[in-house]
């Protein structure tokens, strides 16, 4: 895996999800933590069912490209 990819025994992983190609299995996601500098962090999960589907992924991956253009605009 890639050097900035981290697996924890613990099962949590970190990365981008442009290294999920590397192995990582996307299916049993059950939540998606995003923590951000100022300490405050942001818990998603999946709606009635215990495991993210893949619209839901798609939909958090659009979600997360919206945060990442305030938190842009917000450094300007």
């Amino acid at each position: 895996m890639a050097e900035d990819t981290k697996e924890r025994s613990d099962n949590e992983w970190q990365g981008s999800p442009l290294q999920m190609g590397s192995g990582l299995d996307p299916y049993g996601i059950q939540e998606i933590v995003i923590e951000f500098d100022t300490g405050d962090e942001e818990v998603l999960k999946p709606q009635g069912r215990p495991e993210f589907g893949s619209y839901e992924l798609h939909e958090t991956s659009t979600y997360l490209d919206i945060i990442k253009g305030q938190l842009r605009l917000s450094e300007r």
